[in-house]
């Protein structure tokens, strides 16, 4: 088990969106956070530390990995790259980073998946983290690589991890999918919370959802994992419809994509350089 009052946790891509909300709901309960990213992390708390580094660094990485117990890997590229850069950071950085973690002792790795690892299901299936990955695009791809690569770890070496098929990270739902497939701030909190409290998770693959009303999933393990979300994404429906998005058609179980990873499945992978 980890114990929030001595073990020190290592939080990559610290910097970034939901790295940023883990600080600020973490470290009054977690009192030793090593943090890194590339950009500066502001604003540290006492028991915080922070490590600017590249994680394809691997040096630095391994440094950095000094007297961790686990770690919340969050660090990748999402959104405008090309695909040397994705596999730069997404797949070296990912194997580094998880290399690095075993070869220092880590316990417990708590992997920032998405639910790009299987976007390609249809919307009208309901996905389960017991069903086979697919991933609508690279991105998505290398994404099951780092679950694969942890059920690996934990059948080989026993290190314990929990995948967070993480959905719509946002303040609040954006657009009609995200009724189903978002992930609040709070929410997001409690799940890596109690992703590092829980006392043996074994290699768990998690879905990372608010308690939305329309959520299209089943069985996601959060009872396994004692996850408890309490934000529904159906309380901005009203936000929703005044900002020109169509919020009845679920109601008809008519969605704007046919997918589960929205346009994701049907839009053209990324250029090579």
């Amino acid at each position: 088990m980890i114990n929030p009052q001595t073990d020190r946790v290592l939080i990559t891509g610290a910097a970034g969106a939901i790295g940023s909300t883990l600080r600020r709901g973490l470290r009054d309960h977690w009192r030793h956070l090593r943090l890194t990213d590339i950009r500066p992390v502001p604003d540290l708390a006492d028991n915080e530390e922070f490590v600017v580094a590249d994680i394809t660094d691997r040096p630095a990485v391994e440094s950095m990995m000094r007297d961790v117990r686990a770690v919340v890997h969050l660090a990748g590229i999402v959104g405008s790259y090309t695909l040397e850069d994705l596999f730069r950071v997404n797949a070296r950085g990912l194997f580094d980073v998880l290399e690095a973690a075993r070869l220092a002792g880590v316990e417990r790795i708590i992997f920032a998946s998405s639910n790009h690892a299987f976007g390609c299901y249809p919307i009208t299936e309901k996905v389960s983290p017991a069903l086979p990955p697919r991933p609508d695009g690279l991105y998505g791809v290398f994404k099951v690589w780092g679950e694969t690569m942890l059920r690996n770890y934990y059948d080989r070496h026993g290190i314990r991890s929990v995948s967070l098929r993480i959905g719509t990270f946002r303040p609040q739902p954006i657009d009609q999918r995200s009724l189903a497939t978002w992930l609040s701030p709070a929410d997001a909190v409690q799940l890596v919370d109690v992703a590092l409290r829980h006392p043996d998770p074994g290699c768990m693959v998690v879905n990372g959802y608010s308690n939305n009303t329309r959520l299209k999933t089943v069985d996601p393990n959060w009872a396994t994992l004692g996850y408890k979300p309490n934000d529904n994404a159906e309380d901005y429906r009203a936000a929703l419809r005044a900002q020109g998005v169509d919020v009845d058609a679920p109601d008809r179980d008519v969605w704007e994509w046919p997918e589960h990873g929205g346009s994701f499945p049907r839009t053209p992978e990324k250029p090579p350089r």
